[in-house]
C-alpha cells in the first residue's frame, strides 16, 4: 500500500526458556520459503513491497511517499512486537518502521525512524490527518544510523498504553484509545529524495 505524504525461568518440567519462549509466540516470520505470513504486497511506479531472499522488501521510487504491506492476519491487540530493519539504499532521510492496530490503510498508529538517527511516532487518523505524540522528531543516539545499519524495532501494546523501543532503549510511552486492536504492517518512506529499499527480518509477536 502507497501512501503520500525478558529473561523467563526455567520451569519445573524441564522446559528450557527457550522453548517456553517459542512456545508462547503469537506470530512470527522469518521470512523463508514455504514458512511467509500473508503479506499484501503490492506494487506500481510509485514504490513496491515483496518477499525476496529471506527478507521482506520495500522499495519507494517516488519522493514523499510510504509505501507499506500488511499481515492480513492474525489481529492483534495487546502484544509485544519485535523486528530488524535495514536502510540498503537511500538517503539518510530515508523513513521505515512499523504500523500497529490498523484499522484499514488509512487508519493506524506508526512508529518510525529515519536514517540520520531521528524518530517519529504518530497516529493517522480516517480524516486523512495526523496526530503526532512528539512535538516533532526526535533524535536518539540508540538508532544506528546511515545505509546497512541494523535496527531491531520493537513496540508494546497494552491497551491504551504502548511503549517504543530501538536496540532495547526505551524512547517514548504514550497513552490513546483511538484504536485498540487491528493489524500490522511494515513500512518505508522517502521526504524529499526520490528512492529508497529497506529490508526487514525476523519479526516476532508474543504476549506483552
Amino acid at each position: 500500500m502507497i501512501l503520500a505524504s525478558s529473561a523467563l525461568n526455567a520451569c519445573g518440567d524441564g522446559v528450557e526458556p527457550e522453548a517456553a519462549k517459542e512456545s508462547e509466540l503469537l506470530f512470527q516470520d522469518d521470512f523463508s520459503v514455504g514458512n511467509v505470513g500473508r503479506w499484501l504486497n503490492e506494487g506500481d511506479e510509485l514504490g513496491s513491497t515483496e518477499v525476496n531472499t529471506e527478507q521482506l522488501v520495500i522499495d519507494v521510487a517516488a519522493p514523499n511517499t510510504l509505501q507499506f504491506s500488511t499481515l492480513k492476519e492474525p489481529v492483534f491487540a495487546d502484544f509485544d512486537l519485535e523486528v530488524s530493519g535495514v536502510l540498503v539504499d537511500g538517503a539518510e532521510d530515508s523513513t521505515y518502521g512499523i504500523l500497529l492496530r490498523m484499522q484499514g490503510p488509512t487508519e493506524f498508529y506508526r512508529f518510525e525512524i529515519m536514517g540520520d538517527g531521528h524518530y517519529m511516532i504518530e497516529r493517522r487518523n480516517n480524516d486523512g490527518s495526523w496526530t503526532r505524540f512528539v512535538d516533532d522528531w526526535q533524535i536518539s543516539e540508540a538508532i544506528q544510523v546511515g545505509v546497512n545499519a541494523n535496527n531491531r524495532l520493537r513496540v508494546v501494546a497494552d491497551g491504551p498504553f504502548m511503549s517504543f523501543y530501538v536496540n532495547g532503549e526505551l524512547l517514548q510511552e504514550i497513552e490513546d484509545t483511538a484504536y485498540v486492536s487491528g493489524n500490522i504492517g511494515l513500512d518505508a518512506g522517502t521526504y524529499g529524495h526520490p528512492k529508497t529499499r529497506v529490508v526487514f527480518d525476523d519479526l516476532r509477536v508474543s504476549p506483552p
